[in-house]
């Protein structure tokens, strides 16, 4: 979703400025966040199928402003951002992770405490994270 090499300009010359870039990123996460909200009313008002049907339709507006967008959406302080957010993420990650299957397994060997299928889900869910970036961690290094 990164990309690189937005220029500014004075607005006047035809070049893109950074409000061309910022307005077509609000419409890029504006679509999203629109569909995201009408797909919860719609839940909330029992039709699950115009919900999921509206969640889709913002998801093609994301992907129509990020394909066609006349401007470059994201820049190297922008990636910067993401990649150290991504850590952020990967360490509470695996901290919850580590910390949470030992202390369930300890606490049911204990007789203690049996974990909820909610908690072992969420666990594994940390474990199917890793697993994924294990296997994009890989592609990318080897596609560099």
């Amino acid at each position: 979703m990164t990309e690189t090499g937005v220029s500014s300009g004075d607005g006047g010359t035809g070049t893109p400025t950074v409000a061309t870039r910022r307005r077509y990123r609000r419409l890029l996460f504006g679509s999203v966040g629109v569909g995201v909200i009408a797909n919860l009313a719609l839940r909330f008002l029992s039709y699950p199928v115009a919900a999921e049907a509206a969640y889709w339709v913002g998801i093609v507006g994301f992907l129509a402003v990020w394909t066609f967008s006349p401007v470059t959406l994201f820049d190297e302080r922008d990636a910067e951002l993401e990649r150290r957010a991504s850590t952020i993420t990967l360490v509470v990650a695996a901290v919850v992770l580590v910390l949470g299957a030992s202390g369930t397994r300890t606490l049911s060997a204990l007789g203690v405490y049996d974990a909820s299928s909610f908690v072992s889900g969420v666990l594994y869910g940390y474990v199917g994270l890793f697993v994924v970036f294990a296997v994009a961690y890989g592609w990318v290094s080897r596609n560099r």
